[in-house]
């Protein structure tokens, strides 16, 4: 039987990883902040079933504030996660012993990238029991959890993209990491805080100006595929004309930050090939 080959530079990441009690550490704190958090927001809304609301709402309304709440968490943790994938060799002074490897720069590149995502994947394999209890509650379908998970990991993927980028652009961790922390603050409240001033400035011509276009390049807008209908209405009222039923904003997110992300991994292959610094150099 063939073994399943994997990238090398992946597995040497993986086992420095599951062998260090930084990543156990930072698992025991993630769950130990979103559940008691969820704890919380669930006697808060507890208290309210006696007043009309249906045990199907209250589990309808934790599964909002969990999946917000973990999707937040999840991207702001990738940055530290991936922002010294390369810098950190570049401190070690050992990128040139990896960079002669048979690796190619972009297997490395990816192999880094890979190692980053695993916390995330046990991230969201770690917080199944919460969503669990949501389970029992009703009110979600194991579709919608499904759903939640894929986005999750899709934008932990492109922030880690550009993060990665960073960390071979830079020579230190921590300026690569406040690179991408500024650039991840930008696209969460910079976009969003352009959309409310530009919402105010053409609300009379909402019609002829997209300007809720901009929200395309917020990590937020891929919340639309799990909530469409409040995404919907919020567009419908601001840009009727421009609300397609087939087309939404999330799939123009996908396609403008897809493309960011190809480009990080491009800039990121080319920051450590030999050859094209032996080029700049000579």
């Amino acid at each position: 039987m063939p073994k399943l080959k994997i990238n090398p530079l992946l597995g040497k990441e993986l086992r420095i990883r599951m062998r260090n009690w930084r990543t156990f550490g930072m698992i025991s704190l993630y769950l130990l902040v979103l559940g008691g958090f969820a704890v919380l927001f669930f006697l808060s809304n507890f208290y309210s079933l006696g007043r009309g609301t249906s045990l199907a709402e209250v589990g309808r309304n934790l599964f909002t504030f969990l999946s917000v709440s973990q999707f937040i968490i999840v991207i702001f943790l990738v940055p530290a996660l991936a922002g010294n994938a390369i810098s950190g060799e570049k401190e070690r002074q050992t990128i040139d012993l990896l960079v002669c490897t048979q690796l190619t720069p972009f297997r490395i590149v990816t192999g880094k990238l890979t190692a980053a995502l695993s916390a995330v994947v046990l991230l969201i394999f770690a917080s199944l029991p919460l969503y669990g209890f949501v389970f029992l509650l009703g009110g979600v379908s194991p579709g919608e959890v499904l759903k939640l998970f894929i986005i999750v990991l899709g934008t932990a993927l492109l922030v880690g993209c550009w993060s990665l980028m960073f960390s071979a652009l830079f020579r230190r961790t921590v300026a690569a990491i406040v690179a991408s922390y500024v650039l991840l603050f930008f696209l969460l409240g910079g976009s969003s805080t352009l959309f409310i001033l530009l919402s105010n400035i053409f609300y009379r011509t909402q019609g002829a100006v997209p300007y809720f276009l901009i929200m395309s390049i917020n990590p937020l807008s891929f919340l639309g595929w799990l909530y469409p209908e409040f995404f919907r209405d919020i567009l419908s009222a601001l840009g009727p004309n421009w609300v397609g039923r087939n087309l939404q904003l999330w799939h123009l997110a996908l396609l403008i930050q897809g493309a960011m992300a190809a480009f990080s991994l491009w800039a990121a292959t080319r920051a450590i090939n030999p050859l094209k610094l032996s080029r700049k150099r000579g």
